[in-house]
């Protein structure tokens, strides 16, 4: 299960350059907005993961990602949050460099 989930963030993470490159805010540079969006999506991704998963061992259910729609249904609740997070830390305006600017 962890080497298709990892096959899986790498695909997604080649594919994220063309994606970040088109939803990043026009202000922002193209590298930077692609870190921030693979920093946020990894983040969240691992987190998730990894507490699912010692959800499931915690009341004895991993086996059941053993069948392919379970496990379909646990990287979805990994990645979907994970990219939800990540678009919306992409899209999010800057923060002012001054205080003065604020007001």
């Amino acid at each position: 299960m962890s080497f298709v989930a990892f096959a899986l963030w790498g695909a997604f993470m080649m594919g994220s350059i063309f994606y970040t490159q088109e939803a990043r805010r026009p202000e922002a540079k193209p590298l930077a907005a692609y870190l921030i969006f693979v920093a946020v999506f990894s983040t969240v991704a691992f987190v998730t993961f990894g507490a699912l998963t010692l959800l499931l061992e915690g009341i004895g259910r991993a086996e059941i990602l053993s069948n392919p729609g379970a496990a379909i249904a646990f990287l979805l609740a990994v990645f979907l949050p994970a990219f939800l997070l990540a678009r919306w830390q992409l899209r999010k305006p800057p923060r002012s460099r001054h205080l003065s600017e604020r007001f």
